[in-house]
Order: structure tokens, then C-alpha cells, then sequence
């Protein structure tokens, strides 16, 4: 990709390769000579692929939950990833991934589709590898007055009441 070489910085490469799906970019600097760039930059690769694997998580458009919508024409949206999510991670801890949502406990229409309703959190040994949005896979239209009426009086008695 890039080559250079300074007197500060010695020889540099940045170079990206691809195997399998998978595209690594290294960056070396400070190298004694053309060649031993050449040939870190060949290790810090096989490294990458050794020992590094790329996982999709997420399909565009793909629901993840189906969550209560209050004075909504419809009672329930569905809730999804705009887009395709990929995370590359070491070898063999796919298994040990978790994701978690975090959402509004109360949604209230209107909605619109691809509306930001909150976050997924994808985990792999206590560090957070993704984070993204969660959006609303419909629209979801302001109820009639009845509905909106009757939503709005049971969240007040669950709210009163603690429930």
C-alpha cells in the first residue's frame, strides 16, 4: 500500500492482504533496510492469520428482539441491525462471545423505520468488541385516542404501583 523511509523513521511499510474473508493491514516502521520490512511485514501478517479469525455476527436487517410499543397503532415492534457486523477475534473464542441490548424499558410511538431504539454490546473477555446501534425494523404509526388512552393509564398504575 504505502512505502517510505526517513531518516527519523527508517523504512516503513503498510501493506493489507486478504485470506479467506479476511483483510489485515500492518503498519511497519523503523526497519534497518528494504528487505526487513519486506520480511516483518510477511511475519506480523501470518501472525494475524494464524491466530486470528473474522466472524459475522449480524445480516443487514436482521431482527434481534421484539419489544412492547405503548400507544402505537401496532403493540409491538421489532428491533434489529442496520447492517452487517463482523469482529475479528482470536482463534477458537468465538463460543465465548456475548451480546447484550440495551433499550428504553418504555417505547412510545410514533416510531420510524431504522429509528435508533438503543445499543447491542458484544462481549469477549470482559472488553466490549462491538457496539452499534439497534433500530426499529418498521414504522410504527400514533395510535387511535382510545389506545393511546388505555396505554397511558396502565403505565401510570404500573408506575404507581411499582410494576
Amino acid at each position: 500500500m504505502k512505502t517510505g523511509w526517513t531518516d527519523a523513521a527508517g523504512f516503513c511499510l503498510v501493506a493489507s492482504a486478504e485470506r479467506d474473508g479476511m483483510r489485515l493491514i500492518s503498519v511497519v516502521m523503523g526497519t534497518a533496510s528494504e528487505d526487513s520490512r519486506a520480511i516483518e511485514t510477511q511475519k506480523l501478517l501470518t501472525y494475524g492469520f494464524r491466530y486470528y479469525e473474522t466472524h459475522k455476527l449480524y445480516e443487514p436487517n436482521e431482527i434481534l428482539t421484539n419489544v412492547r410499543v405503548w400507544s402505537g397503532s401496532q403493540t409491538a415492534v421489532d428491533l434489529g441491525v442496520p447492517g452487517e457486523v463482523y469482529v475479528t477475534i482470536p482463534r477458537g473464542q468465538a463460543e465465548a462471545m456475548t451480546a447484550s441490548l440495551d433499550i428504553d424499558e418504555v417505547i412510545s410511538a410514533p416510531l420510524n423505520n431504522g429509528q435508533i431504539m438503543g445499543v447491542v454490546n458484544v462481549v469477549l473477555d470482559n472488553d466490549v468488541i462491538y457496539r452499534g446501534d439497534v433500530i426499529a425494523m418498521q414504522e410504527v404509526e400514533l395510535g387511535g385516542l382510545l389506545k393511546r388512552l388505555i396505554d397511558w393509564l396502565t403505565l401510570f398504575f404500573s408506575n404507581l404501583f411499582g410494576g
